[in-house]
């Protein structure tokens, strides 16, 4: 194993001001692992690593706070980026990001000592896989920004390995101002955070501590077949996305799976570039939530009605980005750091869901090979963090969320596998490793 330092090819000096979006998500850092069906050219992807962060310095930036507020400095930093190879199998590595033991894919950044400008805000571990496969793996700071953000800089490392022209980012060094300018009237009239006392601060210090490492993930594919009967079954009154069904399907086990609980605030991350017009090269973190109240007696079709009318009305009625800045600007340095969303409660977990599908990652091409599986590694410490991503080379959904053991033990049940899976038939045509997977 050998690491060494990625730095951008020429120094480009910014000096990046967060917005209230990137605040809330101050000490997370997000794991993801693409694999490639070919041996690839460690050399050659240093090189390029290279050549991409000059168009895109912000992940070998450092965090920095002034002005009250945080920032990303980007002064010629670097990105560790670190070869390594093992004996397992393209198969065997897939599987073990299903089973959380996926850690030796990644070289994952501390969120916490990043934020603190104690760290890198971007890692990169490329792994030669037996059989002649290759995964990569890339772990960032939420702080860079969100997931249409890292495939910008995904594709620009791409175009830089095929010697290609690199398409140019839309940068902007006071995002919070940006938005202001930029977002359409209208919007929420109530923030969508609040700032935790010192108690609760002090209870989910050790919350985190007891509790993180006991998080398991479950995890569910659903084939292009499968979905098309549930988008039939679901949206006869009006037409629903695959997100929507999907995110109202497993929400409806997920409340019958737990008889004691009556309700929970379902969080529907939001891409403000395709709700509210913005540039979609935009770099940064451009999400926000729609929150509502599940209930157990609800049923799936009634809770996907709600999410499509909320997404459908998000600029005008939803989005909280301006009221949200407002509370954290007057919030003060100490207690903007302990800003968290409204819906979070440590007493009970609630299901916040974002959809990574349709950002082209299996049309990433290196070396004349395209992306053949890419997934999450949920590294996370709290319960309830869904991610809906694409299955093998682009069919069906892949729908992924963290919990606690006991709930874990509740959706792999066989009634509620049977339950998850009542669109499916026998003849659906299933990619050979979700049948081995996810069954």
């Amino acid at each position: 194993m050998s690491t060494q330092s990625c730095r951008p090819t020429r120094t480009q000096r910014l000096d990046i001001r967060c917005n209230v979006a990137d605040a809330m998500n101050a000490n997370v850092a997000v794991h993801i692992v693409l694999f490639f069906n070919r041996r690839l050219n460690v050399d050659a992807l240093g090189l390029a690593l290279a050549r991409a962060l000059t168009t895109m310095p912000m992940f070998a930036g450092r965090m920095t706070m002034r002005d009250g507020g945080t920032r990303i400095r980007c002064y010629g930093q670097g990105v560790p980026f670190t070869s390594a190879s093992s004996d397992c199998t393209l198969d065997d590595a897939i599987r073990s990001l299903t089973q959380d033991s996926g850690h030796w894919l990644i070289d994952p950044v501390n969120g916490f000592a990043a934020r603190w400008g104690f760290g890198p805000l971007c890692k990169i571990r490329v792994t030669d896989l037996a059989g002649g496969a290759t995964a990569i793996g890339v772990s960032w700071h939420h702080l860079v920004g969100d997931m249409q953000t890292l495939m910008i800089f995904m594709r620009a490392w791409a175009a830089a390995a095929a010697g290609q022209s690199i398409a140019e980012p839309l940068i902007v060094e006071d995002r919070a101002s940006y938005l202001d300018e930029q977002l359409p009237a209208g919007g929420a009239s109530e923030p969508n955070v609040r700032c935790l006392g010192f108690g609760e601060l002090g209870r989910s210090a050790r919350y985190l501590a007891k509790n993180a490492r006991t998080q398991r993930t479950v995890s569910f594919y659903f084939g292009d077949d499968e979905l098309a009967r549930m988008r039939d079954t679901y949206g006869s009154r009006m037409r629903l996305s695959a997100n929507d069904v999907v995110c109202a399907h497993v929400c409806e086990l997920l409340m019958s799976a737990d008889p004691a609980t009556e309700t929970r605030t379902l969080a529907i991350a939001v891409n403000l570039r395709n709700r509210c017009g913005l540039d979609p090269m935009l770099v940064g973190n451009m999400v926000t939530v729609v929150k509502f109240d599940l209930r157990r007696s609800e049923t799936a079709r009634s809770t996907a009605e709600r999410i499509r009318q909320c997404v459908d009305h998000f600029a005008d009625e939803h989005c909280d980005i301006r009221v949200n800045q407002r509370f954290l600007d007057t919030a003060g340095r100490l207690r903007g750091a302990r800003c968290v969303a409204a819906a979070f409660d440590l007493a009970q977990w609630n299901p916040v869901i974002t959809n990574w599908s349709g950002f082209g990652v299996y049309r990433l091409r290196f070396e004349d090979t395209y992306t053949a599986y890419c997934a999450p590694l949920m590294k996370v410490p709290v319960a309830g963090v869904g991610i809906v991503v694409e299955g093998a080379e682009g069919r069906g959904l892949i729908f992924q969320m963290t919990l606690p053991p006991k709930d874990f033990e509740a959706m792999c049940s066989p009634a509620i596998r049977e339950r998850m899976h009542k669109f499916r038939r026998a003849d659906d045509d299933i990619p050979r490793l979700h049948r081995e997977i996810h069954g």
